[in-house]
């Protein structure tokens, strides 16, 4: 009786663990614009780079990781063995490389967004094509971030069959999508001065519309990473229960 209580305990349902997350985030975010306001410091503290003390990438990072890692326990949920194979679990393990893919591609964004790769990418190519850097090629960067999303999408549309099994969980992974097309509109728009300068050309204002872009810009990332982490969840236990008929 004690075993059934405390696995109901932890058998949280993919609206528990949304409300959760959210509300985690939320935490986080209004923390931080709190902080800017309350020391009077730069926004960068909070919503810079790791090397510039950005407590938020920290947290996109974290989020990134446990993202992975539970994709890879579908991976091994979903990778049956060739002993127990049957017909009704090749759908399953069809999906197995597919979650294997989304497991590596969360370690690399995990660590593009410790390390700065898609900004080191910047200054190759404008090395590697001997480009002079300009208001417009310094959003190479915006645009590679862009093209992971593409990618993504392209992936799944290529995988679709494989992983129909999963389509409960869908919504997330839509409103995660949506959420990091608002990433990258506003990362975008206030890489430089070049669209801010659209709408004034007081300096101070241009400043301050950028420093505010990018505190909105990180935001919807954080919660982009939360509908993804969810999304991966609901997949997890839609993995388990299906590996579960299949064992019992």
């Amino acid at each position: 009786m004690n075993q059934r209580f405390a696995l109901c305990r932890h058998n949280f349902t993919a609206k528990q663990i949304l409300l959760f997350t959210l509300f985690g985030e939320s935490l986080v975010i209004t923390w931080a614009i709190t902080g800017i306001f309350a020391f009077d410091i730069s926004h960068k503290n909070y919503f810079g780079e790791i090397n510039q003390g950005g407590v938020i990438t920290y947290v996109s990072c974290l989020q990134l990781l446990i993202t992975a890692i539970l994709s890879g326990k579908i991976f091994k949920l979903v990778k049956i063995p060739p002993s127990v194979s049957l017909k009704s679990t090749q759908q399953l393990n069809k999906s197995s490389f597919f979650w294997l893919t989304i497991c590596i591609g969360l370690v690399f964004l995990a660590l593009d967004d410790a390390l700065g790769i898609h900004e080191s990418m910047d200054f190759w190519l404008h090395d590697w094509f001997n480009i002079q850097q300009t208001e417009i090629t310094d959003l190479a960067d915006d645009i590679i971030v862009g093209g992971y999303l593409v990618l993504f999408l392209i992936y799944v549309a290529f995988k679709w069959q494989a992983i129909k099994i999963f389509q409960q969980s869908f919504i997330f992974f839509k409103l995660g999508c949506i959420l990091t097309a608002i990433m990258v509109i506003l990362d975008i728009a206030s890489n430089n001065k070049l669209f801010v300068s659209m709408i004034t050309d007081n300096v101070a204002l241009m400043s301050a519309i950028q420093d505010w872009l990018e505190i909105i810009e990180d935001s919807a990332k954080i919660f982009a990473e939360g509908m993804f982490f969810v999304g991966v969840y609901k997949c997890w236990q839609i993995a388990k229960k299906a590996r579960n008929q299949i064992s019992g």
